[in-house]
């Protein structure tokens, strides 16, 4: 189960970049989950010990499957939302530029 929020998100930022033609908006969102998961919610005993808005004492794995099964569509609709590509506008003729006969 663990190893199916690897895969999930490893899916996800490929699906951003394929997406948005860049791997930028992938690269920010994964720092953004890593930060989120640093700064803000903590688990007791866990390998980064960080000061966190929340502390966690117990992780069932199934919420944190069923949070990312949330999470990933919602993301999605808002990268489609935010960054759809707009029709690239037509092409300027030689004829119209400087100089041009």
């Amino acid at each position: 189960m663990f190893l199916d929020l690897f895969v999930g998100t490893g899916l996800l930022y490929a699906i951003v970049s394929l997406i948005d033609g860049t791997t930028e908006l992938a690269i920010g969102a994964h720092f953004a989950n890593n930060i989120g998961g640093i700064l803000l919610i903590n688990i007791t005993g866990s390998v980064v010990t960080t000061p966190a808005l929340f502390t966690i004492s117990e992780y069932h794995i199934t919420y944190g499957a069923l949070s990312v099964l949330v999470a990933i569509p919602v993301f999605l609709a808002i990268v489609f939302g935010l960054f759809r590509h707009e029709e690239s506008p037509r092409p300027v003729s030689q004829s119209h530029q400087k100089g041009g006969q």
